[in-house]
Formats: C-alpha cells, sequence, structure tokens
C-alpha cells in the first residue's frame, strides 16, 4: 500500500510522451493531466504496475524530438492508464511544462 497522497492540484494537458522500463521501450502514450511532481499517463492496457520505476520523454507539439526527460515511480495503474510520481526536480522540465500550459491555456484542475 502506497503512502503517497497528491497534494497539488494537477493541470488537464495532452502532451506527447516515450515511456521507457528496464530498457525497453514502451512505445508512445499522452498525459491526460500534470503538474511538476506527477502525472497520469493513459495507456489502454498497461504492462506497467506500482513501484516500477520508468523513465519518461517529453515531446514538444512544435519538435518531434524529446524537449525534457523526467524518471518516476508508478503510484497506480489501472485500465485507463498510469499515475506517475516523479523521482526528482529537473528544471529543464519544469520551464517545458510552463511552456505547454501557457501555450494551450490550460488551468488547474482538482483531482
Amino acid at each position: 500500500m502506497s503512502l503517497y497522497h497528491r497534494t497539488n492540484n494537477r493541470t488537464s494537458l495532452a502532451l506527447e510522451v516515450q515511456l521507457q522500463f528496464k530498457g525497453k521501450n514502451l512505445g508512445r502514450a499522452c498525459t491526460r493531466n500534470i503538474n511538476p511532481f506527477g502525472v497520469f499517463i493513459e495507456l489502454p492496457e498497461p504492462e506497467l504496475v506500482t513501484d516500477d520505476f520508468v523513465g519518461i520523454s517529453f515531446t514538444s507539439k512544435n519538435e518531434d524530438k524529446a524537449c525534457a526527460l523526467q524518471k518516476g515511480m508508478v503510484m497506480h495503474a489501472s485500465k485507463e492508464g498510469i499515475g506517475i510520481l516523479f523521482a526528482s526536480y529537473n528544471e529543464e522540465f519544469r520551464t517545458m511544462l510552463e511552456q505547454e500550459i501557457s501555450q494551450a491555456g490550460s488551468s488547474e484542475i482538482n483531482i
């Protein structure tokens, strides 16, 4: 059982990501909501389970290459996707996230 409980609101934002697990590329997916501390990634049939440690490459809508990398732990998995808690603070990721939220005009959502 996990002790983590989200204390920050997430922003509804669809970003393309590439997932890696144990050196294996799991393919492309899309975020549903995100904040600087975690993300929910839509995966209809996730291969990942709670406590798996993953790498996430975020791709900018304006570029077809990774613009920010992040690592995190799967906190929950369901038929809708996976919730990930980021493992560390990353200035490159934070800058990319602020730019994407600003461009999308997204606002915080309470979950």
